[in-house]
């Protein structure tokens, strides 16, 4: 079930929620435990060193940099960011804007390695967490940043529950990723049971589901990738 982008959802619309290609997850999601976790994508020697890249990483904070000239900065101090990877990110935003920014990845290896080349301090950390099982407290972060993570996410729907659950009212969500045709998803998904498959209409629809407003939203194309660039904010209530 997809909501057209100009009507509100229904109430029928909002109990149900239409995750890779299956009909009838609810909105509101039942705490998970370590035995319902779908098999994680584990990224190639290849992978990682196209996204441990510094360039890639100095990319990727311009991203969020300019993103974060449209808010109000005076009133973000602590920062989320899923799929940290390296930290390059997470130790920008923690450096040059003083926000308090945790970084957090689902490989140990990264985390180890973000540690290594950003030394923890008061204002930054970096955690091993499940982007679908965050142990976060409720209400405890203003910004969530994720660049390029959520089609590593298999159960990308809990997460989307995951990042409403942790911001705070009125904080924003900067949110970068892939998304895949409708048909390019049907043929991937015998072969990638460990990939988050989504389209744009399921992503999006999935992330007003759980209330969020749109803010900003740019849409880019790399050859055959369309990547989809959204800023979206949790209503106060």
């Amino acid at each position: 079930m997809i909501v057209p982008a100009n009507e509100p959802p229904s109430t029928a619309q909002r109990r149900m929620l239409t995750t890779g290609g299956v009909t009838g997850s609810p909105l509101t999601l039942a705490p998970r435990k370590a035995s319902d976790n779908p098999p994680a994508m584990n990224m190639s020697r290849l992978e990682k060193w196209f996204v441990n890249r510094e360039r890639k990483a100095a990319r990727n904070f311009e991203r969020v940099r300019q993103r974060l000239g449209e808010l109000r900065i005076d009133e973000t101090r602590d920062v989320l960011e899923i799929g940290s990877g390296t930290g390059g990110v997470a130790a920008r935003l923690a450096e040059i804007y003083r926000m308090t920014v945790t970084g957090t990845d689902f490989d140990r290896a990264q985390i180890e390695l973000a540690r290594r080349l950003h030394p923890e301090t008061e204002r930054l950390r970096f955690r091993v967490e499940d982007a679908a099982a965050l142990s976060f407290a409720d209400e405890s972060f203003d910004l969530v940043v994720s660049q390029n993570v959520f089609h590593h996410i298999p159960d990308w729907s809990r997460a989307v529950a995951e990042i409403r659950r942790v911001l705070r009212p009125h904080g924003h969500l900067i949110w970068l990723d892939l998304t895949f045709p409708r048909f390019v998803k049907k043929l991937l998904q015998p072969i990638a049971r460990g990939y988050g498959l989504y389209t744009a209409d399921e992503i999006r629809g999935a992330f007003r589901l759980a209330g969020f407003e749109t803010r900003f939203a740019e849409r880019l194309i790399h050859g055959p990738l369309v990547h989809h660039h959204l800023v979206l904010q949790r209503p106060r209530r």
